[in-house]
């Protein structure tokens, strides 16, 4: 099976719907399909032998219409397929598996690890996508398609959803991996560019990815393990997705951790800065403390103020003050605390 390109460009917005039925292809086992709509899927179903490939918005009402009456799947598996909150999971029912799968959002506007989920209903012939929002690997698997350059069976289509979805994955570590080597050259080099808040927006999507896709290389390793119908091809496709997307996971615990010195390396800084800022406002106040104990005797508003008469007693005070500005000077230099 040839390799998906690593180029993710942005994808489109999607169009408003009012059905749940998205796309629906009848694979002609070399690589294409013929899209179906409606009609022709409902004939297709139960009548053709061929490879079928359903893809449905589970948010419109008429989600049930596609799952129980033509699909005619169990109430448990109806569930496993379109509850509320998800984590990737493989469960099997029958001769058929459920998986959920978390895939990269890159919807104009949306943060990329906002993840969107891909429910997942597989049998030997027939492979069911559920979304809520629009996924850009099943468009990519989609594009495949037509151009004839796709999937050969069902679960080559499975292989080709799980790879697509891994590469992008992959392909938001590598932006995540130069960021944070910008960060860190920014942090030795001390030229200013570095910004805490950067360093803030890397570790947000770093904690997303480690949630999901840790769970997600444990649930591609399982699926890699069977079923029975499932060839020897695409599970060492799924296999070899799984051991990819463990690469990423120790990636991205080894940026946390990298982030974490950062930050640490960080607070470092500013607290020797602000050490520092404190020591010589310690060093000033030490020197004119007597200075000002002078002053403030010498200021009292009573007679027999030492040189009040005299017209050299403001230089001398001033010579006095400067002897013992002097002198602090040199005993805090005598004992090394500046």
């Amino acid at each position: 099976m040839a390799t998906p390109s690593s180029t993710v460009p942005a994808a489109p917005a999607s169009q408003p719907q009012s059905s749940a039925f998205v796309i629906a292809y009848r694979l002609d086992g070399k690589g294409g399909g013929q899209a179906l709509d409606t009609t022709q899927l409902h004939q297709a179903w139960h009548q053709d032998e061929a490879s079928l490939w359903l893809h449905l918005d589970f948010r419109h009402d008429d989600v049930m219409d596609y799952l129980h009456s033509l699909a005619g799947l169990d109430e448990a598996v109806i569930e496993a397929l379109i509850e509320e909150d998800t984590r990737p999971r493989v469960a099997r029912f029958g001769r058929g598996v459920v998986t959920t799968l978390r895939g990269i959002n890159f919807n104009p506007g949306a943060a990329p690890e906002d993840l969107i989920s891909l429910r997942v209903w597989v049998t030997p012939k027939r492979l069911i996508t559920l979304r809520r929002r629009s996924l850009h690997a099943v468009s990519v698997v989609r594009e495949r398609i037509d151009s004839g350059q796709g999937a050969l069976s069902v679960p080559d289509l499975l292989a080709w959803m799980v790879e697509t979805l891994v590469d992008q994955v992959g392909d938001v570590t590598h932006q995540l991996e130069e960021r944070m080597a910008e960060l860190e050259d920014a942090q030795l080099t001390d030229d200013g560019d570095f910004d805490v808040d950067d360093l803030t927006r890397l570790r947000r999507p770093l904690i997303t990815l480690r949630r999901f896709m840790g769970p997600q290389r444990d649930c591609l390793a399982q699926l890699a393990q069977g079923p029975l119908w499932l060839d020897e091809e695409t599970k060492v496709s799924i296999r070899e997705s799984a051991n990819q997307l463990s690469r990423y996971v120790e990636d991205f615990n080894a940026m946390q951790e990298r982030a974490l010195i950062l930050q640490e390396q960080l607070w470092s800084e500013h607290n020797e800065q602000l050490n520092q800022r404190m020591y010589m406002l310690a060093i000033v106040t030490t020197v004119f403390l007597p200075l000002s104990f002078l002053t403030g005797l010498l200021g009292i508003n009573v007679g027999g103020i030492p040189g009040a008469e005299s017209p050299y007693g403001f230089i001398a005070f001033v010579a006095i003050t400067l002897a013992v500005g002097v002198i602090v000077l040199g005993l805090l230099k005598r004992k090394r605390w500046w």
